[in-house]
């Protein structure tokens, strides 16, 4: 099971939310909004900025896919600095509140 975490421009969110509620295996994503700072490409003073973080919850094979579909819909045109980044790690359990079931089959829809 992995969780892919992605840090996305609030205004690409609604694509990336449609193109991943059409994959197949992504039961849920969770949209949240993050405020920090950033360093500018060409090393110049940290600026601040609004995103939104993506989180989606996989079986393992479940996780190219989601890579890629965020990949291709968070980019602006040919790709800027800022467009966001993408992590993958991987989560030791899963339990499903309603029911105490355990394990990848919670992950599914």
């Amino acid at each position: 099971m992995k969780e892919v975490k992605a840090y996305i421009r609030n205004a690409l969110v609604d694509e990336v939310v449609d193109a991943l509620e059409a994959l197949p295996g992504v039961p849920a994503v969770a949209v949240v909004p993050v405020r920090g700072f950033a360093h500018t490409a060409n090393g110049g003073p940290a600026v601040r900025v609004e995103m939104s973080k993506l989180e989606v919850d996989l079986p393992d094979d479940a996780v190219e896919p989601v890579i890629d579909c965020i990949v291709s819909h968070a980019r602006t045109g040919d790709g800027h600095p800022g467009d966001g980044k993408v992590y993958v790690t991987e989560l030791a359990e899963a339990v499903r509140v309603a029911d105490g079931a355990r394990g990848p089959e919670v992950l599914r829809r």
